[in-house]
């Protein structure tokens, strides 16, 4: 699935790389192998033995001088990024996305001014810290406020378990458990092996066990889960968790904080 390119997202942690750093340090490259290249044609041309020693010495002494003006070209790059606010770009406004609800599990009321959305990842580390550190206290808060919707966003290259989680946590909807099988899972993260998700289907009282392990068995959910995917990339989801509130996007595993400010100015505007 196309969500296999993409990572897990913390956006406070993340490091960006100019891309001239790779330009010249690919450059420093070229020039060690020219070197190399360079100095046995002239120990060649002067020598009838060619000492390896000495090949590696005038190579090596080529390739210092290449990345040494190659790394002073990088730090004057990277002194020129300090350019002050009149020089910054300008960022672009933030516009609202109409998410498409669809069937998807939800809770709190249908007629609410507020909606929240989050596309989600079973086995993402900053899923469970949302789950764990703000989603309860949220839901205690503005659980008659707010609509709470969770779509199914897979990161399957770094998250081998997280798809079919997803699909079992469908398959737990279909019975009725969606929101206990979703507590569950985040509770166990570490362990999302096929006879976990059912004896976690178990613990949490799924009605029908075998109706439960035959659609886990057969991939049931499989296009459900992969809709929502596609369905967040259009809406430019990147990573897990992305939260969407009145349409605004929210991305990362903030605090509380955060989000009891973005819902009561969501709450405001809707007056």
């Amino acid at each position: 699935m196309s969500s296999q390119n993409l990572a897990e997202p913390n956006r406070d942690d993340a490091i960006v790389i100019n891309q001239n750093t790779f330009y010249y340090f690919g450059i420093a490259v070229i020039f060690f192998i020219a070197g190399f290249a360079v100095a046995w044609v002239i120990f060649t041309s002067s020598a009838g033995n060619v000492n390896a020693a000495d090949i590696r010495n005038a190579a090596s002494e080529g390739a210092r001088s290449a990345v040494q003006a190659e790394l002073a070209a990088l730090r004057n790059d990277l002194s020129n990024l300090n350019l002050g606010a009149a020089a910054q770009p300008t960022a672009a406004p933030i516009t609202a996305v109409d998410v498409e609800l669809g069937n998807s599990p939800a809770w709190g009321p249908a007629n609410a001014k507020v909606t929240i959305v989050e596309y989600s990842d079973f086995e993402c580390s900053f899923c469970a810290r949302f789950y764990r550190d703000t989603y309860h206290t949220l839901k205690a808060r503005y659980g008659d406020q707010v609509r709470f919707v969770f779509k199914h966003y897979p990161i399957s290259f770094i998250h081998p378990n997280a798809e079919r989680a997803a699909m079992a946590a469908e398959c737990a909807n279909e019975q009725g458990k969606f929101w206990e099988y979703h507590d569950i899972l985040f509770e166990n993260q570490s362990n999302l092996t096929q006879s976990a998700l059912i004896a976690y289907a178990r613990q949490v009282e799924v009605p029908n066990i075998e109706e439960f392990t035959a659609c886990l068995t057969t991939e049931k959910y499989l296009s459900t889960v992969l809709a929502d995917a596609q369905q967040g990339e259009r809406y430019g989801v990147t990573g897990t968790p992305t939260f969407f509130i009145n349409g605004l996007p929210l991305v990362g595993a903030h605090p509380y904080s955060t989000f009891e400010r973005a819902i009561e100015q969501a709450l405001a505007a809707a007056q």
